[in-house]
């Protein structure tokens, strides 16, 4: 089967791209939050300007003999102040001062001292929406009047239209240009300290999946504290992981294909040696028959770790054939196959209940119970007479929990760091027990655990989902 490499996107699709977008959209919807109130502030600020302008064009008609003006002066003080008619209100009494010839329909009015925020955007927005076509009237006051007279104006609102729009033009041409700077540091800024160095790290993941045993592939060291620094460290501890285990993985199918060719041959010449072994153990000579018994026992370890290194080497465990039994009678049926001596010198407890039924298959927990018990009694024994090995079980939820524990001397600190890897987890031994034992229980969904291991002894845990339902979940 072909393998399929993935290379990185283009720059249109890629994430700096993304990004630019992104920012030069987030500027303009911010433009926008500050474009609103301002065009309605404007729209406020034009009509006070108006109201104080007729009152000034009203006290000029007020210092005239009688209130009485030219024809042309009076049109071009409603010019200057850009509106139709002026009106004052004193002491409840409304006084028309300057007033154009055409009588005006009104559309709208507004009170300058009703105005609130959300009034005056309404209103901003109303007009723009209006195009300018109505006449309005605006009714405010001058901060600097002291005798507190209400000016009362009409206006064309096409040209405070007008100059809203061209206010909004500005806006928006401004609000393009900040938006192109802002968008450009900021991409600039993440790209340098975000976007560039992620996408060293993807080709890096590109290229290191393409040829993980290349020393050249990893990642370069970094001496940046931040977290994407501390990404990059990881990734670069992860890919030398990947490739020491790599390496030892060829190792351990190189040591494979050596035991499967010269298994045979060496089965054989332990078979023969342990035939003599066993005639020199029926010898009459006491002397004979007490160095024979050793050598029966290394040369049984002896075929078994041939058979046990190559059945590790060479296959795959197959599924878990789940079926339901009662697990103290199979922990009894390890302790017979167990040697009797390695028996007799320790105390052996089964305190499996009597009903405890495991959901599992009955060979590989066999051989996960066989493994484990058997690390526990070298352990025991190793360390002289006496001593305990005790298999427990029980129920825990939708589990099933079984525990190996003896009182051997511990584990070392070498073994616990590579516990369940073969030929590296054990001290005196190839560490396949273990790593057998802990492959086969992850074959049934479970786990299998190092609950404790100090001078008072070891204990190892191994779980099993109890229901078919949750093996299928895991």
């Amino acid at each position: 089967m072909a393998k399929t490499f993935f290379s990185l996107p283009p720059l249109t699709r890629s994430l700096s791209a993304r990004l630019l977008v992104l920012t030069i959209i987030f500027v303009l919807i911010g433009e926008i939050f500050i474009y609103v109130p301002s065009v309605a502030r404007y729209r406020h600020v034009y009509l006070q300007e108006r109201i104080e302008a007729a009152r000034i064009a009203a006290l000029a008609v007020e210092a005239a003999p009688d209130r009485m003006v030219t024809e042309e002066l009076r049109k071009m003080l409603l010019v200057h102040s850009g509106v139709l008619q002026v009106s004052l209100k004193r002491d409840e009494r409304r006084i028309l001062i300057l007033v154009s010839e055409m009588p005006h329909p009104i559309g709208a009015t507004f009170t300058m001292a009703e105005a609130t925020p959300w009034r005056l955007i309404k209103q901003a927005f109303g007009a723009l929406a209006g195009g300018g076509e109505r006449v309005i009237r605006v009714i405010g006051t001058v901060a600097a009047d002291s005798a507190g007279t209400s000016v009362d104006i009409l206006l064309y609102e096409a040209p405070m239209v007008a100059e809203m729009l061209d206010y909004s033009r500005r806006i928006l041409e401004l609000s393009l240009v900040l938006a192109a700077i802002t968008a450009g540091l900021v991409f600039l800024s993440l790209h340098l300290l975000l976007v560039r160095p992620l996408r060293r790290m993807s080709e890096n993941l590109v290229t290191f999946r393409r040829a993980p045993e290349d020393a050249t592939t990893v990642m370069a060291r970094s001496r940046r504290r931040d977290e994407i620094g501390v990404a990059q460290r990881e990734l670069r501890i992860m890919q030398q992981r990947v490739r020491a285990a790599l390496r030892q993985k060829a190792r351990l199918a190189s040591v494979g294909a050596a035991v499967s060719k010269i298994n045979h041959d060496l089965r054989n010449m332990l078979a023969t040696a342990l035939l003599v072994s066993d005639r020199l153990a029926m010898n009459e000579n006491p002397e004979t028959r007490k160095v024979s018994a050793p050598l029966l026992a290394s040369l049984d370890r002896a075929i078994n770790l041939c058979t046990q290194t190559l059945s590790f080497a060479r296959a795959e465990e197959p599924d878990a054939e789940l079926d339901e039994f009662l697990l103290a009678p199979l922990v009894d049926e390890v302790a017979l196959v167990l040697p009797k001596a390695e028996i007799d010198s320790i105390k052996w407890r089964n305190d499996v209940p009597a009903d405890l039924r495991l959901l599992a298959d009955r060979d590989q927990v066999y051989r996960i119970l066989m493994n484990l018990t058997k690390n526990a009694i070298e352990a025991v024994t190793a360390q002289g007479q006496g001593g305990t090995v005790r298999v427990s079980g029980r129920r825990e939820g939708d589990s099933t929990v079984v525990e190996v524990a003896d009182t051997g001397p511990g584990l070392p600190e070498r073994a616990r760091e590579h516990l369940f890897e073969a030929f590296a987890g054990s001290v005196g031994g190839t560490g396949l027990g273990l790593a057998i034992a802990h492959e086969l229980t992850r074959n049934h969904g479970g786990e299998l655990e190092l609950v404790k291991s100090d001078p008072t002894g070891t204990v190892f845990r191994a779980i099993f989902p109890h229901s078919a339902e949750a093996l299928r979940k895991d």
